[in-house]
């Protein structure tokens, strides 16, 4: 039986982590966090109460700790490991992680991951996830895919690339929703959802979804990532431009801008098939609710 060791068990995706193994007879499982009451008391999960006790012996390590204190903690914990052990990064930005993994020592594998998915999701769904080699791609994708047999990893070839994307469907998604909920948090928000239509619904949803991640994520998100500034800049440029066509009342120029994002998306988007989708999802909704 291997010993699991989970860093930051007690934070959402460590206690998601922990849950996913706990019923695994293949693992035992240890659980560290700095705060100890934070940590969930489950059967055949043990807790420990000291960090280098926690790591030393374990076979495998899992990070699941903010993203600020992974390079430091990946030094840390690589010097304490026994050979042949196993040590995972799951953060949501890779750039300085994974220069850290790439130096730890060569008797210790480095796994590089990024789950895409929060802690809600279910243990049993087809899980979508990011994988990044660091120096063995066969070894390294083959021990994920054993350890975590319903993920679909999704492999991205550097760190560099990774963070690019992020700072697109993380990054940028969610500051438009953070901003989106700001302005909402402004208005009497009853009397608007009371007589909202589907759209606004959906984006209400999504932006409260959002805002219940962990601040320290949302933090990371917007300030670790290397190229979110790009993205937000550029996502302001194109707001004032939108502002100043309905600013001036540029019915014409407007319906040209229209015309043109509707056709670009079409280029890769079946957008029949979006707005078809869209009220699957409501009617989903809808029966949850009754």
């Amino acid at each position: 039986m291997r010993e699991i060791a989970i860093i930051g068990a007690g934070g959402r995706m460590g206690s998601w982590i922990t849950r996913y193994f706990v019923n695994n007879k293949n693992f035992s499982i240890k659980a560290y966090d700095k705060d100890m009451c934070s940590i969930e008391r489950q059967l055949n999960v043990k807790i420990e109460i000291d960090f280098n006790s926690c790591i030393k012996d374990s076979d495998i390590v899992i990070l699941c700790i903010p993203l600020r204190s992974i390079p430091q903690m990946i030094a840390g914990c690589s010097q304490k490991m026994k050979r042949n052990s196993v040590l995972i990064d799951i953060s949501s930005i890779k750039s300085k992680s994974f220069k850290s993994l790439s130096k730890i020592q060569n008797y210790i594998l480095p796994i590089c991951i990024h789950p895409m998915f929060g802690p809600g999701a279910s243990h049993t769904m087809r899980l979508k996830t990011i994988f990044i080699p660091v120096r063995n791609y066969t070894k390294e994708f083959e021990f994920v895919r054993q350890l975590f047999p319903n993920f679909e990893l999704l492999p991205i070839e550097n760190a560099i690339k990774h963070d690019h994307i992020m700072a697109v469907v993380l990054g940028l998604n969610h500051y438009i929703n953070v901003i989106f909920a700001d302005v909402m948090a402004s208005h009497k928000y009853q009397d608007l959802e009371f007589y909202s239509g589907n759209t606004f619904r959906i984006q209400c949803i999504l932006s409260e979804s959002i805002l219940n991640d962990d601040i320290d994520l949302l933090n990371s998100l917007f300030i670790e990532n290397p190229f979110i500034k790009k993205e937000i800049k550029n996502f302001h440029n194109t707001f004032l431009k939108y502002y100043q066509i309905v600013n001036d009342k540029n019915d014409e120029k407007l319906a040209k801008y229209l015309k043109k994002v509707k056709s670009s998306l079409e280029e890769y988007h079946d957008l029949n098939s979006s707005y078809a989708k869209m009220y699957k999802f409501i009617d989903l909704l809808s029966k949850n609710k009754n």
